[in-house]
């Protein structure tokens, strides 16, 4: 790896868990508003055969001083050339909201240059082409504090702290604003397997665009169904991690060519 692409992947690639020859690289991409730091204490949590890494997006935590990027195609562009480097063992990418869809587009981008992506898991999100839009991105902060707190359903002390509300905006504000912003009119299809997470109970996504989800993948749609709403992962973690493990370690990776120049 050159010097430019690791210092690449150090900004966007918060490694939780990295071994020498693990069978899969779970990536995981977070939701709007959202830091890596969401997904680290999954490491502790997944098989040993499993490593654990997380995209951390501009503009929060260790990033909070970078400018956020403004569009789909920035985001998800900056972040494949970052997994680049972690190619030499099979990549399985998980998204949660904004993050499966992120996840495809990263997935599809490195399809695309000859790195191949295992498995795909999108998580509380419409297929990319049955995106429903919006203008909370450019709207009154309450609204969109408001639609944070309508989504979490519990408490977050990030809403209730006048000096955390004024650190957290801005990149909540940037995220809505890509998803609000994002739409395919058909989505690239993928060579992957594509699993589902649907939440019943969430109103961020319907069964029939969740199962829109089959136009973004070749193989046959997998769909998981799971009781809760839209932060239905935090409450039954342990759950979703042995849904993930049970449907990576099940079958044997397939043996995908690394091109070179994906290493350099």
């Amino acid at each position: 790896m050159t010097a430019e692409a690791l210092a690449q992947a150090m900004r966007w690639v918060r490694p939780y868990r990295l071994s020498p020859m693990p069978r899969w690289r779970l990536v995981c991409f977070v939701h709007a508003g959202g830091s890596a730091s969401f997904f680290r204490d999954w490491a502790a949590a997944l098989p040993d055969e499993i490593d654990l890494l997380a995209i951390q997006y501009p503009g929060r935590e260790d990033r909070f001083g970078e400018p956020c990027l403004t569009s789909m195609d920035s985001l998800a562009e900056a972040a494949s050339q970052a997994l680049r480097g972690y190619a030499d063992r099979p990549l399985a990418l998980f998204g949660h909201s904004l993050g499966a869809v992120v996840a495809y587009e990263v997935a599809a981008r490195l399809q695309r240059q000859g790195v191949a992506v295992g498995h795909l898991f999108a998580s509380a999100h419409p297929a990319p082409q049955c995106q429903r839009g919006g203008q909370l991105h450019s709207g009154p902060d309450q609204a969109l504090l408001d639609d944070v707190q309508r989504l979490a359903g519990r408490p977050n002390p990030l809403l209730a702290d006048p000096d955390l509300r004024g650190m957290f905006l801005p990149s909540l504000r940037n995220d809505y604003r890509i998803v609000e912003t994002y739409g395919r009119a058909a989505p690239t299809p993928l060579d992957t397997p594509v699993t589902v997470f649907f939440p019943e109970q969430d109103p961020e996504v319907s069964l029939d665009e969740a199962q829109a989800w089959q136009a973004a993948s070749h193989p046959p749609l997998q769909l998981r169904r799971w009781a809760g709403g839209h932060f239905y992962l935090v409450e039954q973690r342990q759950a979703v991690l042995d849904a993930l493990a049970a449907a990576l370690l099940e079958r044997r990776p397939r043996t995908y060519p690394v091109p070179e120049e994906a290493l350099q």
